[in-house]
Parts: C-alpha cells; sequence; structure tokens
C-alpha cells in the first residue's frame, strides 16, 4: 500500500473531504489529490499535518504489516 492511498484509506474512514483535508493542512484539494493518486510525495512536515488532521500518526500511513 502505498502512502497515497493509506491516506485515501484514512481520509474515507474519517469521512473528510479531500477539501476539507487541504484546508486543514494549507495545500490545495488538487495536491491531496496528487497524493492520494501518488503522482506527488508529501514532504515530511506536510505528512505530520495530514496524519494529525486525520487522527493518526505518520508511521500508520508509511508503515505497513508484513505479508506472512
Amino acid at each position: 500500500m502505498s502512502i497515497g492511498h493509506a491516506i485515501k484509506v484514512r481520509r474515507a474512514i474519517a469521512k473528510i473531504s479531500q477539501v476539507k483535508l487541504a484546508k486543514a493542512v494549507g495545500v490545495n484539494q488538487s495536491y491531496i489529490s496528487m497524493i492520494e493518486n501518488d503522482d506527488q510525495i508529501p514532504s515530511t512536515d506536510l505528512l505530520q499535518k495530514i496524519s494529525a488532521a486525520l487522527g493518526c500518526k505518520p508511521e500508520d500511513l508509511t508503515r505497513w504489516p508484513q505479508a506472512a
């Protein structure tokens, strides 16, 4: 799972629109869309802001359980 996909899933669970997330972290909605589509990789600072807005830790968006 990519960072973008993880953000999209967490955002859906939190029932937050791309527009609302973008406003919360100080970027345009189109930039959130590019991140979720893996066209952009968020900076560490932005990843921290996104995770805070989604109510999780940054590592929750970057670490995946190992396949058995």
